[in-house]
């Protein structure tokens, strides 16, 4: 438990940090101790009298955070196997969306509505593929606060903020907040920490971790929305994807991006020679001219390691591909839904309703020449199965 005026000195000073270090009109604040302390003892108050689902003496209830008990909104881990005045809580995880956490998110909180409750000096999460820091400021004199999000690609998987407080002992906080996310969305908030303490060193070595981080750059998050009026519709930039252009593409220069194929394949299809590179993840057709040179006519990735156009891949949910692109401007004939545009028109694209959760996407675009290019997304149980662009 914390007392009145110590939560008191700890705001004045992440108000202070805020104002100086992050600067004043950034919106919201980074995780404070305080609050995250706050959140700990309100899941106290609400499990006081609860009794948990399991056995916590039972050697399969401890875990490295503690003791677990276990209830229907969560679990909390003690230091010892019961509660009385001798045991404290050492970390938290919710999964209930009726219990919120701190800044009111919960599980039900999308990746964009949660990244909007904390500060966040990198909206477009720049970084590498695998992670990109939210922000990183402060001194050991006054704490230290970061955010970081671990991701594969576009599915971000836990959104972390930290909080390191100088303590009167000399040692630090060395505690958080992890969001999980599954395709883009809350299922679970943990606390972690709240009794952990390190040293002076031990959090600059982490600091220098993250501030290597903040260096990474090069992949974005890419823009999705609700609101398909706020999108734009699938153009030429966007066959620009998994390291080739797909309007100047060769043989060559996809075996220098891709690696040597499973197996090549020189078929012919209704009088047009064709020449094939499989790979594991995907399948790339080049149409050969009669000067023999080849030309890209269709990339097909049904792997899901290669990001498409607007980093789409197999295993994005129907809902985040459908979010990438613009959609909403029509109507619903049949089970063929017009998504923009007229079909087979300067640019379009519809979407085609199935049974069982299935469907396809279709986004087409008219080049300067008169050509024709589609995108086809495949969606199979409301999951992305495959991605191909495609010259008719």
């Amino acid at each position: 438990m914390i007392r009145r005026m110590t939560a008191l000195l700890l705001t004045l000073a992440l108000c202070a940090f805020c104002a100086s270090a992050l600067g004043a009109d950034n919106g919201a604040d980074p995780l404070s101790w305080v609050e995250l302390q706050e959140w700990a003892e309100g899941l106290l108050e609400m499990s006081e009298g609860m009794e948990p689902y399991n056995d916590p003496s039972d050697p399969a209830s401890y875990t490295d955070d503690g003791y677990a008990f276990v209830y229907d909104f969560g679990t909390l881990y003690f230091s010892q196997p019961n509660r009385d005045s001798g045991s404290v809580l050492q970390a938290a995880v919710v999964y209930d969306d009726a219990v919120a956490a701190p800044r009111g998110t919960n599980t039900l909180f999308t990746l964009q509505r949660l990244l909007d409750s904390y500060y966040n000096e990198n909206p477009h999460l720049d970084g590498s593929r695998e992670e990109a820091c939210l922000y990183l400021g402060g001194t050991l004199s006054d704490g230290i606060w970061w955010g970081m999000v671990q991701r594969d690609g576009q599915w971000v998987d836990t959104v972390q903020y930290a909080v390191h407080m100088p303590l009167e002992d000399g040692r630090y906080t060395d505690a958080g907040l992890v969001y999980t996310l599954q395709q883009n969305t809350v299922v679970a908030v943990r606390a972690y920490g709240l009794q952990r303490r390190v040293t002076a060193d031990e959090v600059s070595s982490e600091t220098e971790s993250i501030e290597a981080a903040s260096r990474l750059s090069g992949y974005t998050l890419v823009p999705s929305s609700a609101d398909g009026a706020s999108l734009s519709p699938f153009e030429e930039d966007d066959l620009h994807f998994a390291g080739i252009d797909f309007l100047t593409c060769t043989p060559e220069e996809a075996l220098e991006v891709l690696g040597a194929p499973d197996f090549e394949d020189a078929p012919e299809d209704g009088g047009e020679a064709l020449f094939v590179l499989g790979y594991e993840d995907c399948e790339l057709v080049f149409l050969t001219g009669a000067d023999g040179s080849r030309t890209l006519r269709s990339f097909s990735i049904t792997g899901g390691t290669l990001e498409g156009p607007r980093a789409l891949r197999v295993g994005d949910s129907l809902t985040l591909a459908t979010q990438r692109f613009r959609f909403g401007e029509g109507g619903l004939e049949g089970n063929v839904e017009t998504l923009y545009g007229t079909p087979g028109r300067g640019n379009w694209a519809t979407a085609e309703y199935g049974d069982n959760a299935d469907a396809i996407l279709r986004y087409g675009l008219t080049l300067a020449d008169g050509r024709q290019v589609v995108l086809m997304v495949t969606i199979e149980m409301f999951d992305v199965t495959d991605v191909t662009v495609y010259i008719p």
